[in-house]
């Protein structure tokens, strides 16, 4: 009788220490906290067509035209405009302004610029434009050489770009741009080390 009792306690004490891990692995994931757009906000049509417009011109426009389309209280959360942003000690639309400005003022590239190798095809720069209160994304359509290929192998790539916009402006913007290091410099032999 000793021995089944001895069991029980222990299968008892098991049962114990394994029961709130059991029920914790039971339970549903956390609700998800929904921050965009604005919890709250509606939009008529009419508010759509016009939000959808001013994210449309971003990318018809460059230099001061571009820039126009921004409120001076613009939120950037691409980490490269941050880190430049940070670097210089700007705000994120002095950023904006300095990028944009910049850009506009240089040479359009020529022929003569632009790489001799095969040429992608033509993407879509608005594949999939859509509106949501005061959020529009666009999803564009790009091709890049396949970097595992010959030359003139392209693939096809989808990359994004988010804005928030009020009262006509652009006030904030998401995309999935990466902070890429710099390329780390062939070994030359006169860096390489003769042992």
């Amino acid at each position: 009788m000793k021995m089944k009792t001895a069991t029980f306690n222990g299968f008892a004490l098991l049962l114990a220490l394994l029961a709130p891990g059991f029920m914790r692995a039971q339970q549903s994931p956390p609700t998800a906290i929904q921050a965009n757009p604005t919890p709250g906000c509606s939009a008529t049509p009419a508010q759509l067509e016009a939000n959808r417009k001013v994210v449309m011109e971003f990318f018809r426009t460059s230099g001061e035209a571009r820039v126009a389309l921004a409120d001076p209280s613009y939120k950037q959360h691409n980490p490269t405009f941050k880190k430049r942003g940070a670097d210089d000690n700007l705000t994120d639309y002095e950023e904006f302004k300095k990028t944009f400005t910049a850009q506009a003022a240089r040479p359009p590239a020529t022929p003569a610029m632009a790489d001799a190798g095969p040429q992608p095809p033509a993407g879509n720069p608005y594949e999939i434009v859509t509106a949501e209160c005061d959020i529009v994304t666009v999803i564009h359509k790009n091709y890049r050489q396949d970097p595992t290929a010959a030359p003139g192998k392209f693939y096809e790539v989808f990359t994004f770009d988010t804005f928030r916009v009020a009262k006509g402006k652009l006030v904030e913007h998401w995309d999935g741009n990466l902070i890429i290091p710099p390329p780390t410099p062939p070994a030359s032999p006169s860096n390489l080390k003769v042992q």
